[in-house]
């Protein structure tokens, strides 16, 4: 059957020729068999097309591991979580994303890539994974993000961190008060360089965050006196 599905026969030119879908998938299973994991995935990638899980579960599922193999962490965990909203509660998929997102997440804190890190723990999460453990990196790593966030950039990086870890732990005063620290910062610079609809954005985020909050009114009040 290994032969036969690997293209590994005498007929199968012949059915490459007459199917070239056949002949690429034949192609795509023999390139694993021979470890090439790499070249495999870009094969099934074309056999997928455009569209990302599109096709039978267990070809996604292929894919999801397939990319794992090649350590493109982001891509395996992208394809599981979207996997995850087609098939919740699968446990193949829940595995498949737990096992990339962990290994992702263990990969980009050894590169100091603290921001991809909290991404990765927040997919860890979403695969049931240890509840502990995901809080406890989030924290570590939200607090490097936020140790490097003085650009508009990295402001953006680590409300983005701060609220992964509010969505893991909703009562997580350090994720509450990280956030409206970021919207505060953030606020401020669009003042600052003159961007009233973003700072309006911010300043009403950070009165959603924590309602009555003086500085976003008196930031609101500052913009309707302007004009903008």
């Amino acid at each position: 059957a290994r032969a036969i599905r690997s293209g590994r026969f005498w007929l199968a030119p012949v059915i490459a020729r007459v199917s070239p879908h056949h002949g690429r998938m034949m192609n795509a299973y023999r390139l694993e068999e021979e470890g090439r994991f790499n070249e495999a995935f870009a094969e099934w990638k074309k056999i997928e097309g455009p569209r990302i899980g599109s096709g039978s579960l267990s070809r996604s599922l292929r894919l999801g591991r397939l990319a794992l193999r090649t350590g493109n962490f982001s891509e395996s965990v992208a394809r599981f979580d979207a996997l995850l909203i087609r098939h919740p509660g699968d446990e193949r998929v829940l595995r498949g994303l737990e096992n990339a997102a962990l290994r992702g997440a263990r990969d980009a804190q050894a590169k100091g890539q603290w921001l991809e890190a909290c991404r990765m723990w927040g997919a860890y999460h979403r695969a049931g994974g240890d509840p502990e453990k995901s809080v406890r990196n989030l924290g570590d790593c939200a607090r490097y993000v936020a140790q490097s966030a003085d650009s508009i950039e990295k402001l953006d990086g680590a409300l983005e961190a701060w609220a992964l870890l509010k969505a893991v732990d909703p009562y997580s005063d350090e994720a509450q008060q990280g956030m409206e620290w970021c919207r505060l910062s953030l606020a401020r610079a669009a003042e600052r360089a003159g961007d009233m609809t973003s700072a309006r954005k911010h300043w009403n985020a950070l009165l959603e965050l924590s309602p009555g909050d003086h500085r976003a009114q008196d930031g609101l009040r500052r913009l309707s006196a302007a004009g903008a």
